[in-house]
């Protein structure tokens, strides 16, 4: 049976490379990447370098680097079957995750998937199409799925193991929660 294909699509962030920092059996070591050049790619490419050189648990992955303007273009001639790669590049990027979809690539996207309320419904066309053509999109940022993390929320809620909350007041409260991600954000006074 063949392997599967990681394809990253213009990697603006680390997620892309949290991806390969091990090899899996099912992956083929060669991963296509398609984005202009430029220092994300730079970047990009320097992480997985690291990855493969590390003394430790070192990955062999071997990338075929498609690097333009027309990248998005060249993406779309992919053959099907394999895993599109999408983070940061937040504009945008329903309609780089609609391509990928569309080509019969499966999805997984860090978030946001869409950064306006009026993106809705290309959100929900994404969605639709991936259903239909049996598809994967998912969010790659698995943290909040992942067992240990499930664990130790309700370890946290435990009175016996984690002990009474403490009393507070909307100036001091007992416990402060925070949390990085949002469906919608701003940053540096400029939606993302």
């Amino acid at each position: 049976m063949p392997k599967t294909t990681l394809v990253v699509v213009d990697p603006g962030h680390f997620h892309a490379t949290l991806v390969q920092q091990q090899m899996y059996p099912e992956l083929s070591s060669v991963v296509r990447v398609y984005a202009p050049l430029g220092p994300d790619l730079i970047d990009y490419v320097s992480r997985i370098a690291r990855y493969n050189r590390r003394p430790q648990a070192a990955t062999d992955w071997r990338l075929d680097v498609h690097a333009g303007p027309d990248f998005l273009n060249r993406m779309r001639d992919e053959p099907p079957g394999g895993v599109a790669i999408f983070s940061g590049r937040n504009r945008g990027k329903i309609d780089r995750i609609i391509a990928a979809l569309e080509g019969g690539l499966h999805v997984l996207a860090d978030k946001p998937a869409i950064i306006e309320p009026a993106d809705l419904p290309r959100l929900e066309a994404a969605l639709t199409l991936a259903n239909e053509q049996q598809l994967v999109l998912a969010d790659m940022m698995t943290g909040r799925h992942n067992t240990l993390v499930r664990l130790l929320q309700a370890l946290r809620r435990d009175p016996e193991v984690f002990g009474d909350p403490l009393p507070g007041t909307g100036d001091e409260p007992g416990v402060l929660l925070s949390g990085v991600h949002y469906l919608r954000k701003a940053a540096a006074a400029t939606t993302c």
